[in-house]
């Protein structure tokens, strides 16, 4: 890991919240360039405290994914792209169907975009929650695991 990370310009989104604090972490010790966004929503999770040990060794953007602007220019200076930030509730998506919309798809849809348009050669990475596996017919889910969303 260390060697592919070196030098690398990553870009991680929600990157204050668990997950997203964590891989930081990782891809500063793997000599990573990381920037992370994250708009610090209390339902979600992502707090500086996460990120206290390498505040100073990674840039911190407080903003929401839906700027586009800010977005543009963070995608744009990106070797790679840990897409982490959605809006996971699916009692939210009901009750706010078009910012679920907005959040999730929308965003995700700008970040694609501003790769293939300014930043071809950027790798993305998004992630999924294990609820892509439904309710689980055994003890272990794994990748190979059948679907039953």
């Amino acid at each position: 890991m260390e060697y592919y990370f070196k030098n690398k310009h990553v870009l991680i989104t929600g990157g204050l919240g668990f997950l997203g604090s964590t891989l930081a972490q990782q891809l500063v010790g793997a000599g990573a360039i990381v920037t992370v966004i994250d708009n610090l929503d209390p339902l979600y999770g992502g707090n500086l405290f996460n990120v206290k040990e390498i505040d100073k060794r990674i840039r911190i953007v407080i903003d929401d994914i839906r700027n586009t602007e800010v977005m543009t220019a963070l995608v744009a200076n990106a070797d790679i792209i840990f897409h982490l930030a959605a809006q996971v509730s699916y009692i939210d998506s009901i009750n706010i169907p078009f910012d679920d919309l907005d959040l999730n798809a929308r965003t995700t849809l700008h970040i694609l975009e501003c790769c293939r348009k300014l930043n071809p050669q950027a790798r993305v990475i998004f992630s999924s929650s294990r609820m892509i596996y439904g309710k689980v017919e055994g003890s272990i889910v794994t990748e190979n695991s059948p679907t039953n969303p």
